[in-house]
């Protein structure tokens, strides 16, 4: 099972159920390296699911990866039952999700890592003194980057693959519809199909528009990857290049970027905290591509005085807690 090609795989994709070519080999990995090696000798029918999950315990794994092993067994049972092999597919009880929240950056952080004067931000997000030095050019990319990144809620794979016919200077938006996977391959966004492709647009604020056009002015365009916005080294940028510029500029403004837990992925959680309180919770699903309010929820980490000032204006709603002043 999980070959390209295999007939549950045509079938799956004439049902809709298409799954990228890397879940395919996501699928098999776990077939051959876990499944097999434990169970492989067993019928089907005498697979308990006690013995899956106090197997994946034993596991240095996390939950999340113990899960899609879950799944991997479950596809193949229900498999199985369709070929008459077994009749019902065992429940399997879902580990809980164990992956740390991400913090969030307050205002005056972000004021300081995302200046608009281009020297300041070159500043910030060029290489430390002690590194090779590097054309000014390569750091007002990355501030450039991290600043579109924050103020519309992207991922790291969508802000990789910006696109020039993604930006739409005067309706002041991009719209969200490609992204790098973990192969460096630029296609659909995070969990699309053909037929769900995901897309999505979002309004961006006046300062991030303007770094944006100060680098559609400025950027190169590179041969191999044309209309491809950000670029290093002739090819899409790499996810740990992105990880390490953000901590370098991080650092230069001595945030802790180990202790607070701040990757680049804290910026779409700064973006959904910070707007939480100024969209809908439709429309902000909507900019940052959730399918859930429980998945908006969860990107909700708040720096509470901050928020309390974001209150203020339904101060009138809340003094009628007691009725009619006394």
């Amino acid at each position: 099972m999980f070959l390209e090609g295999a007939a549950h795989i045509k079938r799956w994709t004439e049902k809709g159920r298409i799954l990228k070519p890397q879940t395919i080999a996501q699928h098999r990995r776990h077939l051959v390296k876990y499944l097999l090696p434990k169970f492989g000798k067993l019928a089907l029918d005498k697979i308990r699911s006690a013995r899956v999950e106090d197997f994946l315990l034993e596991q240095r794994l996390s939950n999340s990866c113990r899960n899609t092993i879950l799944l991997t067994l479950k596809l193949i049972m229900k498999e199985a039952k369709r070929e008459g092999v077994i009749d019902m597919v065992p429940e399997f009880e879902p580990f809980k999700r164990n992956g740390r929240r991400q913090n969030v950056l307050s205002t005056e952080k972000l004021n300081a890592l995302f200046p608009y004067d281009e020297k300041e931000l070159i500043n910030i997000w060029k290489r430390p003194d002690d590194m090779r030095k590097e054309q000014e050019e390569i750091a007002l990319m990355f501030g450039t980057i991290f600043c579109i990144t924050v103020s519309a809620g992207l991922r790291s794979g969508e802000i990789r693959a910006m696109h020039k016919e993604q930006v739409s200077i005067p309706h002041s938006g991009l719209v969200i519809d490609r992204a790098i996977d973990e192969r460096g391959e630029i296609g659909l966004l995070k969990k699309a199909t053909v037929e769900d492709e995901r897309s999505r647009a979002v309004i961006i604020p006046e300062l991030t528009l303007k770094m944006l056009e100060r680098w559609l002015d400025r950027y190169k365009e590179n041969p191999k990857y044309p209309g491809l916005l950000f670029s290093y080294r002739d090819k899409p940028v790499a996810n740990y290049y992105i990880l390490d510029r953000f901590r370098f500029g991080l650092d230069r403004l001595g945030i802790d970027h180990k202790k607070r837990r701040l990757t680049v992925h804290c910026l779409r959680y700064t973006y959904n905290t910070r707007m939480k309180t100024k969209l809908s919770a439709e429309v902000l699903r909507d900019f940052i591509g959730h399918r859930s309010v429980e998945m908006t929820d969860h990107y909700d980490n708040p720096i509470l005085l901050e928020r309390l000032k974001a209150y203020q204006s339904i101060r009138p709603t809340v003094e009628q807690f007691w009725g009619e002043a006394k």
